[in-house]
């Protein structure tokens, strides 16, 4: 895993949990091509609901993102990177996902959470418990033009 300065098609995020007994660091998105088409169309439907005063956010079900734990052993970088900033372009090699410690919940209900503005969160809930996790807020307005001005860390 490497840090890039410019977009690819993996951004790493900050991340927490709710959890008083499991730990959530970070999270990792899969920004492909396909992805932000959907994102697209997924705007298009935030722009029909924006003056709607009842609606706050819209819930999709979206599993390109996987969530993870800080290792001392694995990627420390990973910390030091995030300590600097909310979110970080990465480059990964065949193997780098298995090699990060994930969180000790089985997660599941993957759901990507829209608010008027365009801006979203990743969120799981772990399986048995119903605890949450969740990544921090990210545009995607900037996210599916990498051609635009991209504020990485707001």
């Amino acid at each position: 895993m490497k840090r890039s300065d410019i977009p690819t098609e993996y951004l790493l995020v900050k991340a927490k949990t709710n959890s008083e007994w499991d730990a959530c660091d970070f999270a990792i998105m899969n920004i492909t091509g396909e992805w932000k088409q959907i994102q697209k169309k997924r705007l298009e439907v935030i722009k029909i609901i924006e003056n709607d005063e009842d609606i706050k956010s819209l819930n999709y079900f979206d599993t390109h993102v996987e969530f993870f734990r800080f290792s001392k052993v694995y990627y420390p970088v990973v910390e030091e990177w995030l300590s600097e900033r909310n979110r970080v372009f990465i480059e990964l090699e065949k193997g780098d996902l298995k090699e990060l410690k994930q969180p000790k919940n089985s997660l599941c209900h993957y759901q990507m959470q829209i608010s008027k503005d365009g801006n979203a969160i990743y969120k799981a809930y772990g399986k048995h418990t119903e605890e949450e996790f969740r990544t921090v807020e990210f545009s995607l307005w900037e996210l599916i033009d990498f051609n635009t001005h991209l504020v990485i860390n707001p």
